[in-house]
């Protein structure tokens, strides 16, 4: 790659960070010279701010969350998912901890980098974010390693998630945020040392899982190390079929803090996800290796002075090194094919929290991030699969995949939180982002295909939100809530070329004239609380301007196996209207002091209002319910899943309906002592046999089949604390 040092193995954070600074990458634009030399200027400011802060009153300093309000209620658009309920479920990705939470769907492709789907927005659509503002991307263009899976679910502390694109600090967020907070030293246990030892197994697949923690304090330093081992095997469905799922991955993360004052703290984070063998079956390749890491540098500072609240720093980087293959697939006779691809991500941000008046809260900032992507494919082709002709030496091809391109994107933002009572809240955002793009080793016919104008116009991109939360008597509880947000396009949609990149069989090419995504959305949330029964519903309605989708071009075609079916390509585009709207609601009632009983409904609809048609991979009406019991010691749930059909599905991607399902989940767990626990689950009690609308179809495998669910599996754990 050009232009930036790779992150590699066993390279001293510190001088990591000097190049991450330091070295911003060339480029022949002088407006974009100007925005790196203003984005170090600000992250250096923010740096020698470190040394001149002075001490003030103790403060809880909190790196990581995103959430944190005045009142704990006003959590009316917010949500976490917290640890316990992580360890309980025990989802063997990333994105598989998503699956039981209201409005959220999980795109599978494989057993391993699965993806969440919030109210029908995806990919960049959401903003994923890993400790309150890093930052990473996948380097496959199939999304075999979306962001998410390179964080492991035996890291994370919790998960904090805005449905909506109602913040404007934390980059534009065009769906929603989704904050993953991983665990970190905890410093009020009294102990210089500390940690957990956890091991178990999966009957069905005959998996094998570890993990460990250990920390250490000593005066004002901390420090943390987080370390899992999964060994997964291929799983069986309901009906006993072998479905192509298993991977085996490694991974660790290390945080080393300094408590510089008791309302200051500052945090260097190093992590790595190291996976392997990992099958596919919704893809036309597997992946040989994932690997992936991430550096960041931290700092927070809380009660300065009477105006000055708060101040947060953030540096990170992030690499990814991706390589896949066809060599377990039938193609593997004709072509031999491999792909590596890496990406890197890298930049900051920096935030100053204002308290302008007594009631009165501003947050101002500016962020800064950096995206490259590249690398080829490989084919040595025996075969013409056109013609039949068998070559006595293999023919040699090299296909650019992401044509060494780049995307930057420098922000802006003023967030304001205004306290009319200590009952009724108003937040006004506005944010502005200057975006810019590369691409530095472009094809030939793709510079051809668009006159050799393929540098995407620079852009200016305006968000705003405006919300009101709203708390009156006898329970009630209101959050209203307006907001316009952008999305920028991603590489993909600007710069791939003749791949096939979604949900179905046609070769796809980029479009470096979109336009960026405008989503105007309204939210309506209540709350009624009765003694300890809580009921909510919340209602949505996103009205969406240039969405951008693909299709089909008749003038295009196919450039690899011509012979073969689609013949035609399909380009990206906007398209004028696209509608999100739908709803969450439920319950949560203790109805005993160690009883509670929670039920949901969720529900997603989907139009293309321009092809009068709806959007494609929409979750359909989903229903949740669990009854949990909780002590001290005792922990024990039963979960439902009820899924309905969906029928409302895209004829331009050749979307398949799906019938609906019940699934039913079984978990314990119980503390021997203080140290000791052990942990029993029943996934799929029924062994029902299901797949989920948003699971890709087999592609390019021996058979042809929908990616079923796994069927029953028995899961036990034993964890150990010191």
């Amino acid at each position: 790659m050009k232009g930036m040092p790779q992150l590699i193995d066993g390279l001293p954070c510190n001088y990591y960070f000097v190049l991450l600074f330091m070295h911003f990458p060339k480029t022949k634009s002088n407006r974009m010279k100007t925005l790196y030399i203003i984005a170090k200027i600000v992250l250096m400011a923010a740096l020698l701010a470190l040394a001149t802060l002075g001490t003030a009153q103790t403060d809880t300093l909190l790196l990581e969350e995103i959430l944190i309000t005045a009142k704990s209620s006003t959590n009316l658009y917010k949500s976490s998912i917290e640890g316990k309920t992580i360890q309980v479920e025990n989802p063997h990705d990333g994105g598989a901890m998503f699956i039981n939470q209201a409005g959220f769907g999980v795109e599978k492709r494989g057993n391993y980098g699965m993806e969440p789907v919030l109210r029908g927005f995806k990919y960049s659509q959401l903003t994923v974010l890993i400790d309150g503002g890093m930052h990473s991307t996948n380097a496959c263009p199939n999304r075999m390693d979306p962001a998410i899976s390179q964080i492991a679910p035996e890291e994370i502390e919790k998960i904090e998630v805005i449905k909506g694109p109602f913040s404007v600090r934390y980059g534009t967020a065009l769906g929603g945020i989704i904050n993953i907070v991983n665990r970190k030293p905890d410093r009020s246990t009294g102990k210089k040392a500390a940690g957990s030892i956890e091991a178990g197994y999966q009957s069905n697949g005959g998996n094998f899982y570890s993990s460990m923690f250990v920390q250490t304090v000593h005066n004002k330093f901390d420090f943390s190390l987080n370390a899992g081992y999964k060994d997964y095997g291929n799983y069986k469905s309901g009906s006993g079929q072998k479905i192509a799922s298993s991977f085996t991955r490694f991974g660790y993360a290390t945080k080393l803090g300094y408590q510089l004052a008791d309302n200051r703290r500052l945090q260097l984070t190093w992590r790595q996800s190291l996976a392997k063998d990992i099958l596919y079956a919704g893809l036309p390749m597997d992946a040989d290796k994932d690997n992936s890491s991430m550096v960041s540098l931290d700092y927070v500072a809380h009660s300065l002075s009477p105006v000055m609240k708060s101040l947060k720093v953030k540096l990170y980087g992030s690499y990814v090194d991706h390589e896949m293959s066809n060599t377990l697939r039938p193609a593997y006779a004709a072509v031999h094919a491999v792909s590596p691809v890496t990406a890197r991500v890298m930049g900051g941000r920096t935030e100053l929290g204002l308290q302008t008046f007594t009631n009165n809260l501003l947050y101002a900032g500016i962020d800064f991030k950096h995206i490259e992507k590249d690398g080829y494919r490989e084919r040595l082709v025996y075969k013409n699969t056109c013609t039949g002709e068998v070559y006595d030496e293999p023919k040699q091809f090299f296909d650019k995949t992401w044509q060494d391109s780049n995307h930057d994107d420098l922000g802006i933002f003023l967030e304001n939180k205004y306290e009319f009572s200590p009952n009724l809240f108003w937040t006004l955002g506005l944010r502005s982002d200057y975006i810019f793009y590369g691409i530095n080793d472009p094809v030939a016919g793709f510079e051809e295909q668009y006159n050799h104008k393929i540098i995407p116009k620079s852009r200016v991109d305006i968000s705003a939100t405006t919300s009101f939360t709203w708390f009156l008597p006898k329970g009630y509880s209101f959050f209203v809530a307006a907001a316009r947000s952008t999305r920028a396009p991603e590489l993909t949609e600007l710069f791939i070329n003749h791949l096939s990149v979604g949900m179905d069989a046609y070769e796809y090419l980029g479009n470096p004239n979109l336009k960026s995504e405008v989503n105007n959305q309204f939210d309506l949330r209540a709350e009624k609380q009765i003694d300890k029964l809580i009921l909510f519903v919340d209602v949505f309605y996103a009205y969406i301007n240039d969405y951008i989708t693909a299709a089909v071009d008749t003038t295009i075609g196919r450039v690899y196996t011509p012979c073969q079916e689609p013949k035609f390509t399909k380009v990206f585009y906007n398209v004028d209207e696209a509608l999100l709207s739908g709803f969450e609601s439920g319950i949560n009632w203790q109805f005993f002091p160690r009883f509670n009983y929670s039920l949901s409904v969720s529900y997603t609809y989907g139009e293309n209002l321009s092809w009068k048609e709806p959007l494609a991979e929409i979750t359909p009406l989903t229903v949740q319910t669990a009854l949990v019991y909780k002590d001290m010691k005792f922990h024990t749930e039963l979960h439902a899943r009820f899924v309905d059909e969906q029928t409302r599905v895209a004829p331009a991607f050749n979307e398949s309906r799906t019938p609906g399902f019940a699934v039913f989940d079984f978990y314990a767990d119980y503390t021997f002592g203080e140290s000791f626990q052990i942990m029993i689950s029943v996934r799929n009690m029924f062994d029902k046999n299901y797949a989920e609308h948003l699971s890709r179809a087999y592609k390019a495998m021996d058979i042809q089949s929908l990616y079923f669910e796994p069927g029953r599996s028995v899961n036990f754990g034993l964890k150990y604390k010191f």
